[in-house]
């Protein structure tokens, strides 16, 4: 069983986004209940983020290490060719969220509303999504590896080119999913989900 990294975050300044001096690396700092607009190319290492609203921004070539959203709005914002590591969103608002060419390493979403969120050309490594809400989102083209899933709800999503192999699923919410069976080849389904995927065989059930 693989082992996700723990963040490390000790000895945090409280400051307001406002004060800090944004050319330089967002570093060691927290952030409190505020609405921030991220500047492009920004890089986030050892920092908390709590209750915080983000406006609407592109992050382009940034990077993401040891940094923990909790409560915080992150809709809509765009992460273009990132490198996310040892990240945490919990409890967090995430709808439209676009990972574009990202990579996510030791990641871990948990108690978070995702719906309409597009991963795009993404790389998945040592992470866990669970008790989220992924409906309606794109998943196309990604690499996933040591990935838990666990009470997810992926229901009216759309897999392509984005191989399951390995995947517990058991737990997670598949109905009316868009997917070949190329992509869920090998998934691990329960019982009751075989009925939401039976369409992939080109059978039709009689009542």
């Amino acid at each position: 069983m693989f082992k996700i990294n723990e963040l490390i975050l000790d000895n945090l300044k409280s400051v307001k986004y406002s004060d800090v001096n944004k050319k330089e690396i967002l570093k060691d700092y927290i952030f409190n209940n505020e609405s921030i607009e991220l500047d492009k190319n920004v890089e986030i290492k050892r920092c908390k983020f709590d209750g915080i609203i983000f406006d609407e921004v592109n992050i382009k070539f940034g990077t993401l290490e040891n940094v923990e959203f909790i409560n915080c709005d992150l809709s809509n914002l765009s992460f273009i060719d990132t490198h996310i590591f040892r990240v945490s969103f919990k409890n967090c608002k995430l709808f439209g969220i676009n990972f574009i060419d990202t990579t996510l390493d030791n990641i871990i979403i948990e108690d978070s509303m995702c719906s309409m969120a597009n991963l795009t050309c993404v790389k998945i490594n040592n992470s866990k999504i669970s008790d989220s809400n992924f409906k309606s989102s794109s998943i196309n083209n990604n690499e996933l590896k040591n990935l838990i899933l666990d009470r997810v709800n992926f229901s009216n999503s759309d897999f392509i080119n984005t191989k399951l192999k390995n995947m517990d699923l058991s737990s997670c919410n598949i109905e009316e999913i868009n997917i070949d069976l190329n992509c869920i080849k090998d998934a691990i389904i329960s019982l009751e989900q075989t009925m939401d995927l039976i369409g992939l065989l080109g059978v039709k059930i009689k009542e």
